[in-house]
């Protein structure tokens, strides 16, 4: 994944000029045409979860309400149910976690 120069703040996927980007994935419920997608980035790029998730060679499914790489929703629909990280100055690990709400997508 790379800056798409000519499509700022776009990024894209680009072999050549590119960074490697993992993302580890599992679907855990379908509904409607619309799915609960688990996520572990194992790199942290820039949009990557949301390149990975809409690219044709990724999984093609953007997420809904992605203005950037899929389509104008009421609002973009990725929830961050877990963070970890270790604290700069203390080098204690911190984990964060709120649990995703039941999946339930209403769509006329």
């Amino acid at each position: 994944i790379c800056p798409d120069i000519t499509d700022r703040p776009r990024q894209m996927v680009n072999y050549e000029y590119g960074k490697r980007s993992i993302t580890e994935y599992e679907v855990k419920d379908s509904n409607n045409g619309f799915s609960l997608i688990y996520l572990w980035p194992h790199t942290g790029r820039t949009h990557q979860l949301r390149v990975h998730l809409a690219h044709p060679l990724g999984l093609n499914t953007p997420i809904v309400g992605d203005r950037l790489y899929g389509h104008v929703g009421e609002r973009l629909m990725l929830h961050a149910e877990e963070l970890c990280f270790t604290h700069p100055t203390t080098g204690e690990t911190l984990s964060f976690c709120v649990p995703h709400k039941d999946f339930h997508v209403n769509r006329s």
